[in-house]
């Protein structure tokens, strides 16, 4: 690797820059993926509304559940991260509260690293009790607490590093001992974005991000987006 004095490793921001290359010219020659401002999308025969529709073949219906615009930057993260599929959304707290949602119910429980994104923890304290669903901060970079913590859980909520006091946790040896036990985890990589970080090579399960932050670098977008396994994406699908 040709990694500089910093830490900073040259070759993953080199595998970065060649998953986003894009070399064929986008629809109408545009150098760059058009933005589609529609709410509806037509089909070329009956048949084909009768398959999409039937989930026969894969075809825009609705920009709220797809948009060929919204497509191309999930299938850009999920390559990114080295997922099998990502889900675009509206905000980065609509990714969290769809991806936690999604695999934890009523009299279910969470452990959550301290420290971890102010909304994210409004979620956790103020609507999850009311759905009977559980939290437990722990401190990430204890993984002796963390496996204490763990038993009968449903949920490892991991933030690496972590908002504010930027804590960092050994995230495959936390992923480790929730697999150990059969819980599945989700981690909030809007900090350290894929370019310095891929938490899925490291056994994480879901891969958060809030786009409006470093994935989008203006300040011109508000946007979130979960990546994994085809299979999760799936499931945040069906119950979103």
């Amino acid at each position: 690797m040709n990694e500089h004095p910093s830490g900073f490793d040259h070759d993953y921001l080199a595998e970065a820059a060649t998953l986003l290359a894009h070399d064929e010219p986008f629809p109408g020659g545009a150098v760059v993926p058009p933005i589609y401002q529609t709410s509806l999308f037509t089909f070329a025969s009956y048949a084909e509304m009768a398959d999409t529709f039937a989930g026969k073949r894969k075809q825009p219906i609705y920009s709220r559940g797809d948009n060929p615009t919204v497509m191309e930057f999930e299938a850009r993260v999920a390559a990114l991260e080295g997922a099998e599929a990502a889900r675009g959304f509206s905000s980065g707290m609509a990714a969290i509260s769809a991806t936690v949602l999604a695999f934890v119910g009523a009299g279910e429980r969470i452990v959550a690293v301290r420290n971890c994104y102010g909304d994210a923890y409004r979620l956790f304290e103020r609507l999850l009790p009311r759905l009977n669903i559980k939290v437990d901060y722990v401190d990430g970079s204890d993984p002796d607490a963390v496996a204490a913590a763990l038993p009968g859980a449903k949920l490892l909520y991991l933030e690496s590093p972590t908002s504010m006091m930027f804590e960092l946790q050994d995230i495959a040896h936390l992923t480790r001992l929730a697999k150990e036990q059969g819980i599945v985890t989700t981690i909030d990589n809007s900090w350290a974005t894929p370019v310095f970080q891929k938490p899925i090579t490291h056994g994480v399960d879901r891969v958060l991000h809030s786009a409006s932050k470093y994935l989008g670098g203006h300040s011109d977008t508000v946007a979130g987006v979960v990546a994994g396994s085809a299979a999760h994406i799936k499931h945040i699908n069906e119950q979103t």
